[in-house]
């Protein structure tokens, strides 16, 4: 084989180019990201739309059908749904795998805007996102202190502490929760408001009314051109009593005649409580395209810088951290890894008994993983707990190739031949076959890349691990493994074999017995055609059975610890 004959040849070069590689592999190494899951870009398109004050089933009439009518005709919707509650409709469109999901979600927007007009003037914009795993919190923050009171722990939190960790790089915003929140009360009178012939939609006009921005022309000069409006928003509670609602009989009635108006705070839906007292927790989103935990380390330096700026008795704490489960999980995944190389070389190494010969295999391994990483990089994967599941399912097929290799060149050398002579037979004797095995096995994998739905984009980072480590390891055993072989693999001598004569003897000992219990079960089995057929067929129909009590899910449960 050619290769095999160039990679003798030219060690030098060869040596040279898997040094680069393994440069290059360990500078991307270095750069990849770690995340739990694969970036999913799931096909769904949300619409959120709030009408304040109005029941479920004129949300239903009014706001819910009119945008399920505009939205349904976009391309590539396969299904549409909407939720409604009090005030809130929540419209869900589910477009086919492989949509280009910021061209859904405009064209999402195009079709609401013809049916703007359509809906009642009080709803809000209709809110429209696509849907994102990466929105939900990455860190929960908790903010106390024993001598605040819940208002002042939430405006600190509010004023101090939000704006200095949207700052942090990977951050894309922070909402607080708990604590009491400033606000503008109007208690109306019912009494009252019944004896004026008033409603509530009329107090709230005749407050928009008179506390908006309005604008009053302009002014121009020579060289300037200056914009006017009216100023009358509210800066103090007399301002929003004395707003006018009506004039009975040219006597004008005022905000403060029917209602009782105090600046007060929010009413409390939840609670949050630290140690059973009241305080203030916040919520930090990443950005879209951040690495979760490189977000999180970048906000537990911003902690602690922050609590260096706020009063000694405040404490600033995370107590949810979403980057120490993705850690532990991708860490344990590289542990498993990593003992399946060491149990790998070992068992090399009870079947060979050639230490030379063990290490040439060894290295087949961690050089076809780290070149997996360049690959990686380049196609913008992360480290997550699928991509690490290959690397570990792919490292018992990685010695495979290397192993056929390495002991045709052994038996080469034991038949008299030197060493680049042993290699370079060897070595091409089994290319082709090793070749189609390698290209067999990866024809199993690849599939999995066209396959449609969430499966596809789930596994497909295993795949492209698994994938190119297989071929990456067909090129070492075709090249690095020959050209190793034909520089540091020897037959052992005498006083190498006295020294493991005994480790030999018991291995051959047990390998002899293995071999005449296989025997004598492939005699027995051999003699009884009829009943090992009849055996197996019961065995797989009885397994078929058993698919019907086995549950399903979509991904196993999981302890967070």
């Amino acid at each position: 084989m050619k290769l095999v004959e160039i990679s003798i040849r030219k060690r030098v070069t060869l040596s040279m180019i898997y040094l680069i590689i393994i440069g290059f592999a360990l500078f991307s190494f270095s750069q990849l990201k770690i995340d739990l899951f694969p970036d999913i870009d799931f096909p769904v398109v949300g619409i959120i739309t709030q009408y304040s004050g109005v029941g479920p089933e004129d949300m239903e009439n009014l706001v819910a059908r009119p945008i399920e009518e505009a939205v349904s005709a976009t391309k590539n919707v396969k299904k549409v749904t909407s939720q409604v509650s009090q005030g809130v409709c929540i419209t869900l469109l589910q477009f086919d795998w492989g949509t280009d999901i910021d061209q859904a979600e405009n064209d999402v927007r195009k079709r609401i805007d013809l049916v703007r007009d359509y809906l009642p003037d009080e709803a809000s914009e209709p809110l429209t996102f696509a849907f994102d795993p990466s929105m939900m919190p990455i860190n929960f923050i908790l903010i106390n202190s024993p001598n605040m009171g819940p208002a002042e722990l939430r405006q600190l939190a509010e004023d101090r502490v939000e704006p200095l960790l949207e700052r942090v790089e990977g951050v894309a915003t922070v909402e607080t929760q708990g604590g009491l929140q400033r606000q503008i009360n109007i208690k109306l009178d019912p009494i009252r408001m019944a004896a004026h012939h008033l409603t509530p939609v009329d107090v709230v006009r005749a407050i928009r009314a008179a506390g908006g921005l309005f604008p009053a022309g302009s002014i121009e000069t020579g060289t300037t051109n200056f914009n006017l409006h009216i100023a009358s928003e509210f800066h103090s509670l007399e301002q929003l009593k004395k707003v006018l609602l009506k004039s009975e009989r040219g006597v004008p009635l005022l905000l403060k005649d029917v209602a009782i108006v105090e600046d007060g705070f929010k009413e409390l839906r939840s609670d949050v409580r630290i140690n059973y007292n009241q305080g203030v927790y916040m919520r930090v989103f990443k950005q879209s395209d951040a690495n979760t935990v490189q977000a999180c380390r970048n906000v537990q330096k911003a902690v602690a810088e922050i609590k260096d700026l706020l009063p000694r008795d405040v404490e600033l704490r995370i107590v949810y951290d979403q980057s120490d489960y993705i850690l532990r999980s991708v860490g344990n995944l590289g542990n498993t890894a990593i003992l399946a190389f060491i149990i790998a070389f070992a068992v090399i190494y009870f079947f060979l008994r050639n230490l030379r010969g063990s290490i040439i295999m060894g290295l087949a391994i961690p050089i076809s993983v780290v070149a997996t990483f360049a690959v990686m990089m380049l196609a913008n994967l992360t480290l997550n707990i699928i991509s690490m599941a290959g690397l570990a399912l792919a490292i018992g097929m990685l010695v495979d190739n290397s192993i056929v290799v390495l002991e045709n060149i052994y038996r080469h050398r034991e038949l008299g031949y030197d060493r680049p002579q042993a290699a370079n037979l060897g070595a091409s004797e089994v290319g082709m076959a090793i070749t189609a095995s390698t290209l067999t096995t990866i024809g199993v994998f690849l599939p999995v890349l066209f396959v449609p739905g969430i499966a596809g984009e789930l596994f497909n980072d295993m795949v492209v691990t698994i994938t190119f480590s297989l071929f990456a390891s067909l090129i070492i055993a075709l090249t690095l493994v020959p050209m190793l072989s034909a520089r540091i693999l020897k037959i052992e001598t005498e006083m190498t074999k006295i020294r493991l004569v005994r480790f030999k003897n018991w291995v051959n000992r047990f390998l002899e017995n293995l071999t005449k219990r296989y025997q004598s079960l492939l005699h027995w089995a051999l003699q009884h055609k009829g009943l090992v057929i009849s055996l197996t067929a019961v065995l797989f129909f009885v397994s078929l059975t058993l698919i019907l009590f086995i549950g399903g899910e979509f991904l196993p449960k999981s302890d967070q610890g």
